[in-house]
């Protein structure tokens, strides 16, 4: 969660705020919670009377997700606890439009506190900053929502243990990595105006370059990837800074490194080593496995891992792989081993074949555990592997209509049709009878409420008569199921035209072929890889699919080779018979 405040000044009016937070344009709905713009107008009137200077602090607050109704009430009166203002006289105000990367959080609010209580006390000031983060914090860990981490951090974590707030403070520096690094902001709020004016969304052009830098393999690939976006690099004023400029203006949108997330050293050295056409292909990164040595040199190393089981079946298949001497059971956990029991009256003979016989039963329930457990663990990092991928791309909108049969107007006329067809059939048999008249409206009303619900009520359609018409029925029927099929196809296309969109079509095309891959050949270490760095692992596999392929295209010349010269030492063998 994000609160920031800005003080009012009176004799400016509230018109240019208020304009955008009751009447903004950008946003899908606004919603008054409390409060009224026409109670804005008056605080600002009051506190020119009173020659104030400021008339109302203007909170916002941007949770990262979604948050309830009493959990904002929960905010609001921690800030007017904070800052000394009444929470029951505030103004509040919700916006909903979606944020880009951010699907769970299309919801934000705006707070409009009097400068002045009624006591006649002025808002308490000092330190806003802090004490707004502060705040942001503890919501975060009472709303069990993710930490985010704020430029006053340390500070925000040493005031809550003054407060005796330590279990919180704790919280917070045990989820907060990087500690004491300094925090930088992506763009700051004049710079995301700025360029809103140049029609640039800052918000959306930093999504996009984070999905680029996901699915490039190099930084040569993802900086070419900017001209899709309409912007560029280009070297800024200061030592090994460098800046996003608009395409079509060369106007300056951003810092380099913050909109792609990376240090400023980092960036730079990458650029200038890009610029001296050195190999910038992105590597595994710090702690992570170097190449095996069958990797350098393209040798398949056949991994002990047997084939996968999937894990719908896994517990179900174990009694299939026991052996004599290893019951059944539900789990890995259940496979022991069945043991022989000795007597006295054996012969030492008979004891020591026993003894050999129920070792022999514990060495194979340990391997078979072993293998079930292995088996378990790959289908496991499986699941991982797929759920980390969706985790990035979550803020991707989901595929309008991707069911090919929601787009096939053949089947849509046929579900119109019966919806539509009954309900005319009804009021057509009702009409017929005496003294009935309040079935046959009922039986009307209920078709021309079905006509409404699907979009039937056009103008195009009021010269028809579709309820007693029956060529005019089906004229409707056919207009209205390809004019469904045009509106969903231009859904659809819409949706894939979009960066984002294309970004990750991208990356679910590579990330299929390395999971099928993976999941084909039971490769452990490839897998590993994909869970630490997903682009290094497809780099791999495309290498070791490469030596294969090309390994059995010099088999199949070689057989071929062979086979040619095994026809011709046939036909050199053949003696010739005169007659």
């Amino acid at each position: 969660m994000i609160i920031s405040s800005e003080p009012l000044i009176a004799s400016r009016g509230c018109g240019e705020t208020c304009d955008h937070v009751f009447r903004g344009s950008g946003n899908e709905s606004i919603d008054e919670i409390q409060g009224s713009e026409f109670d804005v107008m008056q605080t600002f009137d009051e506190a020119r009377d009173n020659h104030d200077k400021y008339a109302v602090c203007h909170f916002k607050i941007n949770p990262k997700r979604n948050i309830t109704h009493e959990q904002m009430l929960q905010s609001v009166s921690m800030l007017a606890v904070e800052f000394g203002f009444d929470p029951d006289t505030c103004t509040i105000v919700r916006h909903r439009k979606a944020k880009a990367g951010e699907p769970d959080a299309d919801e934000h609010y705006h707070l409009y506190a009097s400068w002045r209580n009624s006591a006649g006390k002025c808002l308490d000031s000092s330190y806003m900053r802090v004490r707004q983060e502060k705040i942001s914090r503890t919501c975060e860990v009472l709303f069990g929502h993710d930490i985010v981490k704020g430029r006053h951090q340390v500070a925000v974590i040493r005031q809550l243990r003054d407060e005796g707030k330590a279990d919180i403070a704790d919280y917070i520096e045990a989820h907060t990595p990087d500690l004491y690094e300094p925090v930088q902001s992506a763009f700051t709020a004049i710079q995301h105006q700025s360029a809103l004016r140049q029609g640039v969304n800052l918000g959306k052009l930093r999504q996009s370059i984070r999905d680029l830098r996901i699915t490039s393999e190099s930084f040569s690939e993802m900086v070419e990837g900017l001209s899709a976006l309409g912007v560029s690099i280009q070297k800024g004023e200061k030592a090994n800074t460098y800046i996003i400029v608009n395409n079509e203006n060369n106007k300056f949108l951003g810092s380099a490194n913050r909109l792609f997330e990376m240090k400023k050293g980092e960036f730079a050295n990458l650029f200038e080593a890009l610029q001296q056409g050195k190999d910038t292909t992105f590597a595994l990164s710090k702690g992570e496995s170097p190449v095996n040595a069958s990797e350098m040199t393209g040798e398949k190393i056949l991994s002990p891992m047997p084939q996968v089981i999937p894990e719908s079946t896994l517990l179900s298949s174990v009694p299939k792989l026991t052996t004599k001497g290893i019951p059944s059971g539900s789990g890995v956990s259940d496979i022991k081993a069945d043991h022989f029991a000795m007597t006295d009256s054996m012969s030492r003979e008979q004891k020591a074949s026993i003894a050999f016989q129920n070792e022999e039963a514990n060495r194979k329930a340990s391997v078979e555990k072993e293998t079930l457990a292995n088996q378990q663990k790959f289908a496991d990092d499986l699941l991982q592997m797929m759920s980390d991928f969706d985790k990035k791309w979550k803020h991707v909108l989901k595929e309008p209509f991707s069911d090919p049969n929601s787009r096939n107007p053949v089947l849509i006329r046929e579900k119109h049709e019966s919806i539509l067809k009954p309900l005319r059939t009804r009021y057509h048999v009702e009409r017929q009878k005496w003294f009935n008249g309040s079935s046959t409206r009922k039986a009307l009303q209920e078709f021309n409420n079905a006509l409404k619900k699907l979009r039937y009520d056009r103008d195009d359609f009021k010269a028809l008569d579709i309820l007693n018409n029956e060529s005019d029925f089906l004229y409707c029927l056919n207009w209205m199921a390809d004019f469904y099929v045009a509106g969903r196809e231009r859904k659809l296309r819409e949706w894939q035209t979009d960066n984002s969109v294309k970004s990750y079509l991208k990356a679910k095309k590579d990330f299929d072929e390395l999971y099928n891959y993976i999941q084909k050949t039971g490769d452990v270490e490839l897998l590993r890889n994909a869970l630490r760095n997903p682009v290094y692992a497809f780099q791999q596999m495309r290498k070791t699919k490469d030596i294969e392929a090309t390994m059995t295209a010099m088999n199949q010349s070689r057989d071929k080779a062979i086979s040619i010269e095994k026809k011709k030492n046939v036909n050199n063998d053949i003696i010739p018979v005169y007659t």
